[in-house]
Formats: C-alpha cells, sequence, structure tokens
C-alpha cells in the first residue's frame, strides 16, 4: 500500500500495519489496524488513533490524563 508521508513519519511497518506519528488528526491511507501519535495532541482525545478500514477511516482512543 502506497502512503504518503509528506507530513507524517512512519516508525515501524510490518505486514502492511503501520506506527505512524505526526502532526494533526491523521488524514492518510493506511492498513487497518495501524497506530498514529498526534505530537500536537491538546486533549485526551486526539492523542491516539487506529485505523479501522485499511483506508482513510481512523478511530481515536480516549487517554488518561
Amino acid at each position: 500500500m502506497a502512503v504518503d508521508f509528506a507530513n507524517y513519519e512512519e516508525f515501524f511497518h510490518i505486514a502492511g500495519i503501520g506506527f505512524i506519528v505526526g502532526s494533526g488528526a491523521p488524514t492518510l491511507q493506511a492498513g487497518k489496524g495501524s497506530l498514529y501519535i498526534n505530537v500536537s495532541a491538546t486533549t485526551t482525545t486526539t492523542r491516539l488513533y487506529i485505523n479501522t478500514d485499511g483506508g482513510t477511516t481512523w478511530a481515536n482512543f480516549t487517554a488518561s490524563a
């Protein structure tokens, strides 16, 4: 799967699943199950996301303080 990493940095990738770090909410296409960390997050609901469809749909996780 081709991924445009213009605004992102992928730290790890195996079997179509990536570990991606970027600024802002994810909008890129990535493998289902990929994790995204938003380094510019300001709330507990915008820090961590998981790709749910192998496309551009991301679900957020709520982190504790």
